[in-house]
């Protein structure tokens, strides 16, 4: 299979930042606070792209696309505040197109999923990249839904973004803790639980607030995954 990516998609462009996975074993990462410009994010309302690759769920839907030695990561969202889970059930673990709207910030890639547009491709593609175990990390960050938070809305974070989050989560969106780096940059890692399944729903009711995370982080291509018991996490104020 020839993996075909969006035409002109910024995403295609841009990388997860690495630091946070090198420096597994001696992370150190400060809530974000303050007055800060807006992020360079941006959600391509209206504009149905087609995409074809992979499809995963691992525990969230997304769409593997290779892009030399590692496959690009898209996260796939439902219109409004819901999950893929259902618009892709029938695609999981293999090959697919599909349409969507693009959604991009900091690096990281969503596609909002036309209903009705997944359609599963009879051709061979190659598997996901095993998981890559860099040990027990500390985080500190807030916990918010990614679909909003990769370009949907922008801050797409805070207090006065807590009750969309919530709902958010409850509906099927993955839940992302957003950090920021020493060195000022951001990084969204996703939460699951200890054994890598889906939190959203566990983890709704401490959207928006300054948290603090102990758990195993995961490697998975590009994307970040940090294992975690949700009855551990800790509100920082």
């Amino acid at each position: 299979m020839t993996p075909a990516g969006p035409e002109r998609s910024p995403g295609a462009r841009v990388a997860v930042a690495a630091g946070l996975l090198a420096l597994a074993g001696a992370l150190a990462v400060t809530t974000a606070t303050g007055h800060r410009p807006l992020p360079a994010a941006a959600f391509e309302f209206g504009t149905a792209r087609s995409f074809q690759g992979l499809v995963v769920a691992d525990p969230y839907p997304s769409l593997l696309v290779p892009r030399g030695a590692v496959a690009s990561r898209y996260l796939l969202v439902g219109p409004g505040k819901s999950g893929a889970d259902e618009l892709v059930a029938g695609a999981v673990g293999g090959p697919a197109r599909l349409r969507g709207s693009l959604a991009f910030r900091d690096g990281q890639v969503a596609v909002q999923v036309e209903p009705g547009s997944v359609v599963p491709l009879n051709e061979t593609a190659r598997g996901a990249d095993p998981p890559e175990e860099l040990g027990v990390v500390d985080l500190q960050g807030e916990i918010v839904g990614a679909k909003c938070h990769l370009g949907v809305m922008n801050p797409g974070s805070g207090i006065v973004h807590r009750d969309c989050a919530r709902l958010c989560l409850l509906g099927g969106v993955p839940p992302l803790l957003a950090v920021r780096l020493e060195d000022g940059r951001a990084e969204g890692v996703f939460l699951t639980g200890p054994r890598g399944e889906a939190v959203g729903a566990a983890v709704a009711g401490l959207a928006g607030v300054p948290v603090k995370v102990r758990g195993r982080l995961v490697r998975k291509g590009p994307a970040a995954f940090v294992r975690v018991d949700p009855r551990s996490i800790r509100r920082l104020r």
